[in-house]
């Protein structure tokens, strides 16, 4: 079925989604050949440095989720990590609600009383889009090992969030007690003053992105097993790449109402 399948690729998707390396040895590895020797590990790892996406990629056939769902990330993992990254959990696409109405539906219950059509046209308002803090551009790796997270912090910790170290002090949102954060970015502390503002204002400055991920990695296990349809409610919030809603949200495919 796949091997048609390369014959079959649609056109790139409407919005594309965010991919980066999770080491900072990635590129060393790149440059020892591990891309080549390991490639199904090292194409989930580093991404990046291995030449799969540049900083956005995006699922190239409609039949991303289906196959994903069918445990097709892991038996053809070459094919798969190449032609449908969001959909095996490389790239998490970047987005926002549809609907005007998203917040008033979200606070009347509609997520939980009517999940299909909520969770795709309005993924921020009932959670299924969260705050991700992920690097953004291919060179981000090579710029921390050459010491830029301290040479040029104010670019590095916005750009290259993760490989900086910003990432794991951080919730993605601005601190609870920091009520002055926009003040403060409107007299340029975000680049002035970026290890304190990026860790205290994340969202205000700009480091983080509203986007689409599993939240558990036991997702892709439960989809298999039916979960998706079973447990609906659940799954759709917290394993949406499982689910296919990633990839739904990425096409702009819609549920009606």
């Amino acid at each position: 079925m796949l091997a048609k399948a390369l014959l079959l690729l649609a056109a790139a998707a409407a919005l594309a989604g965010i991919c980066s390396d999770s080491s900072l040895d990635c590129v060393q590895w790149a440059a020892d050949g591990e891309c080549t020797k390991n490639p199904e590990g090292m194409l989930k790892a580093c991404p990046l440095a291995c030449g799969l996406c540049q900083h956005v990629c995006n699922d190239t056939s409609a039949n991303c989720s289906t196959w994903a769902k069918a445990g097709e990330c892991e038996t053809n993992a070459w094919f798969m990590l190449n032609n449908c990254p969001t959909s095996c959990g490389v790239c998490s696409p970047v987005c926002t609600d549809g609907l005007p109405e998203c917040a008033g539906f979200a606070a009347l219950g509609e997520c939980e009383k009517n999940p299909d059509f909520m969770m795709r046209n309005c993924p921020v308002s009932c959670k299924v889009c969260t705050g991700l803090c992920k690097d953004t551009h291919k060179d981000c790796s090579a710029w921390a090992s050459n010491g830029e997270c301290e040479k040029n912090a104010a670019f590095m910790q916005k750009e290259c969030p993760g490989i900086c170290g910003v990432c794991a002090e951080l919730e993605c949102q601005d601190h609870e007690n920091s009520t002055m954060c926009a003040t403060w970015k409107t007299h340029g502390e975000c680049e002035s003053n970026p290890t304190f503002m990026m860790k205290n204002c994340s969202k205000t400055c700009g480091v983080c992105s509203t986007a689409c991920q599993d939240r558990d990695e036991a997702c892709p296990r439960w989809a298999a097993a039916g979960e998706c349809d079973e447990n609906k409610q659940h799954m759709l919030r917290w394993c949406p790449t499982s689910c296919g809603i990633c990839h739904e949200l990425e096409r702009g495919d819609k549920e009606e109402l």
